[in-house]
Formats: structure tokens, sequence, C-alpha cells
């Protein structure tokens, strides 16, 4: 009788795995450098079939022209600065939708980076959790799909692991916390989806997310503005 042959490792999925890590990568550069917010006003327009009606029912020129509408306007960007740290955290103004920017903590990030204990790493998931609070949970933005401060206290001895690979940056050069950034989001991702260190930073040793990546994220929000406004007004235009 043949013996049976253990079954092997189950394949990655790739693509669940990036998916992963650009969850994390992202969350990584709102940590340090902050998120843009946008202001965007929301304007009515009067249809041709309604000016015809006003003009069968001089009733409406007294009433003045209906709104219809409405549709949004090009946002205007609120930058990550000094200043907008007095912005309160909701704003109301008739017709506008207004989000505040999301407020960096590069010093948690500095302090989780350069963690060398469980103990370290935990208690940067600690501050992590309180910024979470105060940037997410007292604004408009939505909440991040990852709850990020439990998962780094859940994950605290792999991402140990990972931050001794070879492919871990430890220079000061400019373009080096990019690459921490993305080596720790690969590492992370990784151990979401029950994968070694290693094997994820290998799986993903083509991936990187790039600063730019707060353009994406600038679209997201305004997704996220036409959503509240449609919740107000009904189906928004853009």
């Amino acid at each position: 009788m043949d013996e049976m042959i253990p079954p092997g490792p189950k394949p990655v999925d790739v693509e669940h795995l990036k998916e992963e890590a650009t969850e994390w990568a992202a969350f990584f550069y709102k940590l340090r450098d902050g998120q843009p917010g946008l202001m965007q006003r929301a304007k009515y327009a009067t249809t041709r079939q309604q000016l015809q009606r006003i003009q069968r029912h001089p009733r409406w020129r007294k009433q003045g022209l209906p709104q219809i509408g409405p549709y949004l306007e090009r946002p205007i960007i609120i930058p990550v600065s000094h200043a907008s740290r007095a912005l309160p955290a909701e704003m109301k103004t008739k017709g506008w939708t207004i989000l505040r920017p999301l407020q960096p903590a590069p010093e948690l990030w500095e302090q989780l980076k350069r963690a060398q204990t469980v103990a370290g790493i935990k208690k940067a998931s600690r501050g992590i959790s309180k910024w979470m609070s105060r940037e997410f949970e007292d604004t408009q933005l939505p909440w991040p799909p990852i709850d990020f401060s439990d998962a780094l206290d859940l994950y605290a001895e792999t991402l140990l692991v990972g931050m001794k690979l070879p492919s871990y940056a430890r220079t000061d050069r400019s373009r080096s916390d990019d690459k921490r950034v993305n080596h720790l989001a690969k590492v992370l991702a990784g151990a979401r989806l029950g994968l070694a260190p290693i094997t994820a930073v290998k799986r993903l040793s083509h991936w990187n997310l790039s600063k730019d990546w707060a353009e994406k994220a600038l679209d997201a929000l305004v997704k996220h503005s036409k959503e509240r406004l449609s919740k107000t007004y009904g189906k928004a235009k853009a």
C-alpha cells in the first residue's frame, strides 16, 4: 500500500496579498505624512423643462427658479499643514462638503520602525490606537478597513522577524523610509494571510506603493464626498 503524501503548501493568492499590502502601506504613509482634506460645493441647475414650466405657470416667477441637482464643483484641496490643525473636526456649511485633513503622527511612525522588542511595538500600537480614534472617530473620514493597532499587537513578533530581514532598509537615504513603509506593509500583509515574512517579501518583491498614493486617496475622498452629498440631497452629478 502506497504511503500517503502530505499535501504541499497552499498556493499564495498574490493579488489578495497585494491588496493587504496596499492597505498597510497607505496607512503608514498617512501615519507619517497625513492626508490632504477637501472642500467641495454642491450647486443646483435649472433644466430646460423647468424653464418651460415657469413660462406656463407665472406663479413660479414669484417663487424663483426651482433648484434641481445637485452637481459638484471641482474640489478644493486643503493641504496638511500646521494651520489646518486648527480646523474643527466637523465643519458644516450649507451647500458644502468639507473634510478636514488627516493630521500625521510622525513620532509614532519613528517609534514603530525603530522598535526592537514586542513591548516596543505594542507601545507604539497603543499610541497609534489613540491617533486613529482622534483622526477617524472624531472626524468625518471613513474608518480604515483594518484595525491596524490591534493587528500590530497581534503580529508584533512577526513584525520583529521581518525587521531583521536583509531587505529591510537601514540607511538614512531619502528613499529609505519609503522602502521601510513598503517592507513592513509586505510583512504585515503576509502575517494576516498566514505567510512567513520572508515568503511575503519575496512574493511581493516587484510591488511597491509610491508616495503619490495620496492622489488616489483624494479620489476616494471625492467619492466619499459624493456619497455623503447624495444621502443629503439626492444623487449628485460631477
